[in-house]
């Protein structure tokens, strides 16, 4: 028997047998669809989650800061310098030479200062002094303005523009509240106030630093020129974006500010930065660039520890997703079988006059076998069917779970990879659920059955 006419003969059950076909092709198509569905909602949650991560997480950026447990000392009674643990310009420029590293930012982090307009509005800002021609290399946009130049120049973040006000105006609001604290109209006046919106590109600004141990004497920095505005973080939402108030200053204005405010720390030297950040081109090389920093006594940090987090949560989902597919496919193979079954006790006088007319018991069973994989093979392609008609359902429900994200909610994208996948599975339920009925078939006594004809 050729395996044209066992393909054909086959094929001819499943016709003439449509109610059966149709009960293991639901089984079939559902599980498959299922099956689909769960590897793309893998692999669609794994792309999601690292976009996630490299949007809120950088994980393609290191975090240097000082090895302070080396300390080197200059004599008895004398401020020790951390010459060895110390982050200084020099090793700056070594790391900027090693292989991945694309973009390398020092920081001189200095206390929150008070940032004062010439006509008196004032702001708590958080001041760094940087390298403000880096900004850009880690993903920093200028609304207006630039931050290139040197000098006495100074960076504004999208929320350092917010929230400018008189100190006296403020004060006399918040007495008012005060002493009537459930006054809608003084509260609104108050939130719109410290939610407006201020152009700082071209003003010159002043620091002011508080002295809380000695009241009244309070320092005031020389004139500092905002060349530049930052736009507004694509990860971070509308009230995260205006408390986060920073102002960026080259270093040579940052150490002088120190010098002005008398924040100068004691023992410390003017050539140490606080910490840095490093750029690496892709997350695969941070490992690799972090260990060469460490060869210069300095700590790093970064954030692949997140990455291993969700690697392993993700592969917990992903083996849940196909054990429930595989679990349908189990139900659809248990209809195989039975449906498989039932037909070998409807076909025994087919089966007797086969086996008179000389098929083997191996024709048989290939046969039977080939049936089963053949309504596979028609479960799986009407379970893409379904897949694809179920893939609105999918991402509608996450759209509704998911509507806080600031990205979006995740979108499911059937993987081309799936589909084969899906196909394969189904036709491999199907040929493994006839292979007992098909040995059931082939042990039928031609003799009992042409007897009973």
């Amino acid at each position: 028997m050729r395996l044209l006419d066992v393909i054909r003969m086959a094929w001819g059950q499943i016709i003439r047998r449509k109610m059966v076909t149709l009960l293991c092709m639901i089984g079939l198509s559902i599980g498959s669809a299922a099956m689909v569905i769960a590897l793309s909602v893998g692999q669609s949650v794994q792309t999601y989650s690292e976009k996630t991560l490299n949007d809120n997480y950088k994980m393609d950026e290191i975090t240097i800061s000082p090895n302070e447990g080396i300390r080197t000392g200059k004599g008895k009674g004398e401020p020790s310098s951390f010459e060895r643990g110390a982050l200084t310009i020099e090793k700056i420029q070594i790391i900027q030479r090693i292989p991945h590293v694309i973009a390398v930012s020092p920081m001189l982090t200095l206390d929150s200062l008070e940032m004062v307009l010439p006509d008196g509005r004032s702001s708590y800002v958080e001041v760094t002094g940087t390298d403000l021609k880096t900004l850009e290399g880690f993903g920093y946009k200028y609304a207006q303005g630039r931050g290139g130049e040197d000098g006495r120049v100074a960076v504004a973040s999208y929320g350092a523009t917010f929230g400018l006000i008189d100190p006296k105006l403020t004060q006399k609001l918040v007495d008012q509240l005060v002493a009537d604290p459930y006054n809608d109209e003084l509260m609104q006046q108050y939130m719109d106030m410290s939610s407006k919106q201020e152009q700082l590109v071209q003003q010159r600004v002043q620091f002011k630093n508080d002295n809380y141990t000695e009241p009244g004497k309070t320092k005031l920095s020389g004139s500092v020129t905002v060349t530049g505005e930052l736009t507004k973080p694509i990860n971070m939402d509308e009230m995260n974006a205006q408390s986060e108030k920073k102002v960026y200053l080259p270093l040579d204005t940052a150490r002088a500010l120190q010098d002005e405010l008398g924040l100068q720390r004691e023992g410390s030297s003017v050539q140490q930065l606080n910490s840095a950040l490093v750029k690496v081109e892709d997350k695969r090389y941070v490992a690799q660039v972090e260990e060469q920093i460490k060869k210069l006594t300095l700590n790093t940090q970064s954030n692949l520890f997140q990455e291993e987090a969700m690697a392993a949560q993700l592969s917990m989902y992903q083996k849940a997703a196909i054990g429930i597919g595989g679990f349908i496919m189990l139900l659809a193979s248990l209809s195989i079988i039975v449906a498989m079954i039932m037909s070998t006790h409807q076909r025994r006088r087919q089966i007797g006059v086969m086996k008179v007319l000389g098929a083997n018991l191996w024709q048989i069973r290939i046969m039977f076998i080939t049936e089963a994989g053949m309504l596979g093979l028609i479960g799986g392609l009407a379970g893409l069917g379904i897949a694809f008609g179920a893939l609105d359902g999918v991402n509608s429900l996450l759209a509704s779970q998911m509507t806080t994200q600031l990205d979006g909610p995740m979108t499911v994208v059937i993987q081309q990879s799936a589909l084969p996948l899906g196909i394969v599975f189904a036709v491999l339920v199907g040929v493994l659920s006839g292979i007992y009925p098909a040995i059931s078939a082939s042990r039928t006594n031609a003799l009992s059955v042409i007897k009973s004809m």
